[in-house]
């Protein structure tokens, strides 16, 4: 994609359609053949594109339109991902616009379809840049005298050319492998029951009952258990790191007198907090948690109940790391139960569940939609030898066989990284690469976890869990 945003950035530079030194560019600018640029900009950690053409025109037939939204961004990883979005539409009299197409997610995924009838103007969100485009009807007049004049060879010619080129950032949708240059470190009172818990709901998510489980935290008490968790890095790094992601918090203890980790009425709080003095330029504390040397485990169920919290910025995740430190990120692995950024924004409801591996770095997954961003949702991974799948409340939406994942440390190993002990990690990070800087509205923000819990199959058969 981003060769031929960038040629059309030339062409409007050379035509002067666009100063050649302005990277954005957001007007609605028509060409021969009812083509339409709504937007194009070519940064150095984005490129998008907007543009729209005008089908031929057929007796008795609304006048339709083809309209393709495109980006690609660098991601908290240092790699790329890219997606957009597709739509045909069918210009009605009255002012009546009728829109179907599906929106591709920057993992490749197509995500959700989506029909809509509108009055007037129609708004298309991507997931992850949140493009809104109006439909202007005071251009119509204009851009017909043009296709008037363009005559009949260019109102066919055009079209099918930008047809070609959308082809082409069709094939970007696809889901990117590419080396990344820095690494990642983003992101009680236990119950002895070994039987898994009773449902509580809709978003219980309650695994099989062929599951045992073998270490939990409830989060019942007014303090952190020591015994389970610690609130340091995973690998002693300094709290005020940032993730190699320029995230803008600095993690703090337990017992820091600035409260980023509290408890309260069974539920373990993470908050983030506006702050100043802060080691690395920091302007944010908040609040983490994480398991290694405490609660270490190869292949089982993982899953906590979590609220998670809103606004620009704003990135809670529920993670795993491998235990011992042994080689560099993201060879040794890493498995994203959960992420989210910017819900209830340009986020909308979407979480994410991921897994990295390999040299280059590679990483694959899912999303789906949480239909209440102000609730409880289960999320869990169900880690086996030959595959991990994602839930959220109980329903899966992606799964991850063994014979796509690999290890450039270990290549005669087909288990590895997902074959070592890993452990768990809660925390709320703020702004960074993926998500953005935060605004710095609405602050304190708070990630509220009700239970953490961890289950094993009975003598290890996983074919028995399965369902």
């Amino acid at each position: 994609m981003k060769y031929f945003v960038t040629a059309i950035f030339v062409c409007l530079g050379s035509s002067g359609a666009v100063n050649a030194n302005d990277y954005n560019y957001h007007a609605h600018t028509s060409f021969w053949g009812g083509v339409k640029l709504n937007g194009l900009a070519v940064e150095e950690d984005v490129r998008s594109l907007d543009a729209e053409v005008s089908l031929a025109t057929i007796p008795y037939v609304p006048k339709l339109s083809y309209k393709r939204q495109a980006y690609e961004y660098r991601d908290s990883f240092d790699g790329w991902r890219s997606g957009g979005a597709h739509s045909l539409t069918a210009h009605l009299p009255y002012g009546l616009t009728l829109e179907a197409g599906h929106r591709i997610d920057g993992f490749g995924d197509r995500t959700s379809d989506f029909v809509g009838l509108t009055f007037t103007y129609s708004n298309l969100k991507d997931h992850y840049n949140n493009m809104y485009h109006g439909k202007i009807s005071a251009t119509q007049e204009t851009a017909q005298k043009r296709r008037n004049k363009g005559g009949r060879l260019w109102s066919i010619v055009a079209p099918l050319a930008l047809g070609l080129a959308v082809g082409e950032l069709m094939a970007d949708d696809a889901p990117r492998t590419r080396l990344a240059s820095t690494a990642n470190t983003a992101p009680g009172t236990g119950n002895t029951n070994n039987n898994p818990p009773a449902g509580n709901g809709d978003n219980s998510g309650s695994p099989s009952s062929q599951w045992n489980m073998v270490w939990n935290d409830e989060f019942n008490g007014n303090a952190l258990d020591t015994s389970m968790w610690s609130s340091t890095d995973s690998y002693g790094r300094d709290q005020c790191f940032g993730g190699g992601n320029n995230e803008q918090q600095c993690y703090t203890s337990h017992e820091s007198a600035s409260q980023n980790i509290t408890f309260s009425n069974g539920k373990l709080v993470l908050t983030a907090r506006q702050a100043t003095g802060l080691g690395w330029g920091r302007t944010y504390t908040s609040g983490r948690i994480q398991s290694n040397g405490k609660g270490d485990f190869t292949y089982g169920r993982f899953e906590a109940s979590i609220k998670l919290p809103t606004g620009q910025g704003s990135w809670p995740a529920f993670w795993m790391l491998p235990s011992i430190n042994s080689v560099d990120w993201p060879s040794r692995g890493e498995i994203d139960i959960m992420e989210a950024i910017n819900l209830g924004g340009s986020g909308n409801g979407t979480i994410h569940g991921t897994a990295h591996f390999g040299d280059p770095h590679t990483y694959l997954g899912g999303s789906d939609i949480i239909s209440d961003v102000n609730a409880f949702n289960t999320y869990a991974v169900e880690w086996y030898p030959d595959e991990i799948r994602w839930f959220l409340n109980g329903n899966q939406y992606y799964q991850l066989s063994q014979d796509r994942w690999f290890s450039s440390d270990a290549p005669g190993d087909t288990n590895a990284p997902f074959d070592q002990n890993f452990h768990l990690i809660l925390n709320f990070a703020v702004g960074g690469q993926w998500p953005g800087n935060s605004d710095g509205q609405n602050f304190p923000r708070q990630m509220e976890v009700d239970y953490v819990r961890v289950y094993e199959c009975p003598g290890n058969d996983y074919s028995a869990c399965k369902q």
